[in-house]
């Protein structure tokens, strides 16, 4: 007898429905509220209930920026998996270890459960990226990222500043809250399976052959792709460079903040959280809709860079503010400004990725490199800070960074359009494409 026939799981993105989004937010809020709810006062935790020094609340702060350099490794590993195996094995890496929460008694347990759930963060970027770019069409992806962002960030919000009022109430809360966290992770793993079922991404998605290459070669080749990447995509390249600009400054205010709000302001945990990271959060959520729609006209490159700008007012901000309101008042700008960054940040690599198939090894770059400027400047903010007593000299280097990633960023916006003048001149002439096709997946990048 002949074999059952392969139903038809082709999607059109261009139809897609509000139940689609109505899912994918589900996921989205899942997976990252839960865990950015829980990561957020994690570095005051430290410092409060165990009693680290300003270099071991460095080590919290920069764990997660850092090990965004496995970014390159998990896009190899999602290359060469099933979308299903490899969602799992992100959640087991990312989510399940903070079941561990219930034994940690010292500052090194807490470190050490950190630092492998850090391992796993970067692992989300390459199947959200894939997600993003299959199931909704190019004119409306900014709109649509900025209103997941924004469901998901609310949430954060409300999840955030239920830690904080619980950590006053119970310093050994994090033993409960931290497993319910991991579970509820794991929730919105399936439903991503479920939506990537739906759309027939879990099916479709090209895999590559996972023995071709001995472990030795799985290590470089990821690195020398990266490194082939930007030698020959000088926009994106240009792109990264004005992002490693931004987050020079952005590190620095990141590993300073844990310090500021108990050094200099002594704030107990339901002000940190009020004064930081809801205000931030409630005005980045206000702002993202209107961003997505600037960016779906403006680009991603020419919002960043007026966003870098705004930046600017932050570190600023930091250094004046002398009491929980004045720092609620600046993180309130904070996100204002941030808003056209944090949808950059997405959007830039997988809006520049020259065809689908790319866009994991794209926002992949983008994370790794997260790492390397996090490995460095978060450190050297808070030793400026050491070596001075003050707060001032470290922030004003990140102010000065924020202005040098814009004009960086605003220089190359007339190589975006070039390009996209001469992507639309090969749709329009096909004979004179023939020879810029993307590579096939199983092709080396």
């Amino acid at each position: 007898m002949p074999p059952p026939e392969t139903p038809d799981r082709r999607y059109d993105s261009s139809r897609w429905s509000p139940g689609t989004l109505s899912l994918h937010a589900a996921g989205v809020v899942l997976i990252q509220s839960s865990q950015n709810a829980v990561f957020f006062i994690l570095a005051v935790m430290a410092r409060k209930r165990f009693s680290a020094t300003d270099w071991e609340t460095v080590l919290i702060t920069s764990a997660p920026t850092v090990l965004f350099v496995t970014g390159i490794f998990w896009n190899d590993v999602f290359r060469r998996s099933r979308l299903g195996r490899y969602l799992w094995t992100y959640w087991l890496v990312c989510g399940a270890p903070l079941l561990a929460a219930p034994f940690i008694d010292a500052y090194w347990h807490l470190l050490a459960v950190h630092l492998v759930v850090c391992v796993g963060i970067a692992g989300y970027h390459p199947a959200a990226g894939e997600l993003l770019r299959h199931l909704y069409p190019d004119a409306s992806r900014g709109r649509i990222f900025a209103t997941l962002s924004a469901v998901s960030m609310l949430l954060t919000a409300a999840g955030g500043y239920v830690v904080g009022v619980i950590l006053d109430f119970d310093a050994d809360s994090f033993r409960w809250y931290m497993p319910l966290a991991a579970l509820l992770q794991g929730v919105g793993v399936a439903v991503f399976w479920c939506l990537a079922h739906r759309s027939g991404l879990l099916h479709t998605r090209a895999v590559r052959d996972s023995t071709a290459a001995s472990v030795l070669r799985r290590v470089i080749d990821p690195v020398v792709h990266m490194r082939q990447v930007l030698r020959e995509d000088r926009v994106f390249y240009r792109y990264e460079a004005s992002y490693m600009t931004y987050g020079v400054g952005w590190m620095i205010c990141y590993a300073l903040l844990p310090l500021l709000v108990t050094n200099r302001l002594g704030l107990n945990y339901e002000e940190v959280a009020r004064s930081t990271h809801v205000a931030y959060l409630v005005v980045l959520v206000a702002a993202l809709v209107p961003c997505g729609l600037l960016m779906d006209r403006l680009g991603a490159a020419r919002t960043s860079a007026i966003s870098f700008v705004a930046l600017t007012v932050y570190p600023v901000g930091l250094a004046f503010a002398d009491s929980a309101m004045e720092l609620a008042v600046v993180s309130a700008i904070y996100g204002l400004a941030h808003s056209g960054t944090h949808l950059g940040w997405t959007l830039g690599p997988v809006s520049l990725a020259p065809a689908q198939d790319k866009v994991p090894q794209y926002v992949a770059i983008h994370a790794t490199l997260v790492g390397l400027r996090g490995a460095v400047f978060q450190g050297l903010g808070v030793l400026i800070y050491r070596l001075t007593g003050s707060f001032s000299v470290p922030l004003a280097m990140a102010a000065v960074a924020f202005a040098w990633a814009s004009w960086q960023m605003f220089g190359i916006e007339g190589m975006i359009r070039e390009r996209t003048r001469a992507v639309i001149g090969r749709h329009s002439n096909p004979r004179a494409s023939g020879n810029l096709t993307a590579k096939s997946p199983d092709e080396p990048d």
